[in-house]
């Protein structure tokens, strides 16, 4: 099957260019400051029957372990973000889980706790002892109380995030935005992302691409990385 096309088309290209003068804003990375963050590749969105399960999300692991692989070798962290929830999350996100119906609540209740098997990271991706792990209770690591994102990027000294993972319309997007406006250089990695609808994907980056931060493949990351194409290396 070929790969889609990027969902950049020449008119959204040429906005951006008469804006900044070049269809990409992140071309250079030092490994001293740029990390990897994988956002919510877990059994919740990719095991089959999963709750909340995502058909194109599989698609996109042998990319997010490319990259993984190619950040590595360059030098930089990869860190791994997961969407679990507990009590003071429930109290404090009223707003989000007043309005589903008790049985939504109660699956999320039971499946994001943190030791729960849906919140385990999916089984083929190629995870490291050495990589970073995160766990968040809003859709954004970086809201106030989210998560420790910041206190871990502050310790790598990390002011260029590149971002994959899922959903890319929901935790992606959201997390990517607040990354920009907190003043890190971010960027979303187009064919290492997944949403339940492709045309949500296709907006959601598009939305980015044109006022929060670069949109990129994962080819052009790796090219601009200067590290090979070559497949994830063995542990």
């Amino acid at each position: 099957m070929p790969e889609p096309k990027s969902c950049l088309l020449p008119q959204h290209i040429e906005r951006v260019v008469a804006r900044d003068g070049r269809p990409h804003s992140i071309v250079e990375f030092d490994p001293q400051d740029t990390a990897l963050l994988v956002i919510d590749m877990q059994n919740f969105y990719l095991a089959d029957g999963a709750p909340s399960y995502c058909a194109d999300a599989r698609a996109i692991v042998p990319t997010v372990n490319r990259l993984a692989d190619a950040v590595r070798r360059f030098g930089s962290p990869v860190i791994w973000a997961r969407n679990v929830t507990n009590a003071e999350a429930f109290r404090g996100w009223s707003v989000h889980y007043d309005r589903m119906r008790p049985e939504r609540v109660e699956t999320r209740r039971r499946d994001l706790a943190r030791d729960a098997q849906h919140v385990r990271l999916w089984h083929e991706l190629d995870v490291r002892k050495d990589d970073l792990k995160i766990d968040k209770v809003r859709y954004s690591a970086f809201i106030p109380g989210a998560s420790n994102i910041e206190k871990v990027l502050g310790e790598y000294s990390v002011d260029t995030i590149v971002m994959c993972g899922v959903a890319t319309n929901v935790c992606v997007e959201s997390t990517a935005r607040d990354a920009m406006m907190l003043n890190y250089r971010t960027l979303v990695v187009e064919d290492a992302c997944a949403a339940g609808d492709r045309s949500l994907h296709e907006a959601s980056l598009i939305t980015f691409y044109l006022n929060f931060g670069d949109v990129q493949t994962a080819d052009e990351v790796i090219a601009n990385l200067g590290v090979d194409r070559g497949s994830a290396a063995a542990q």
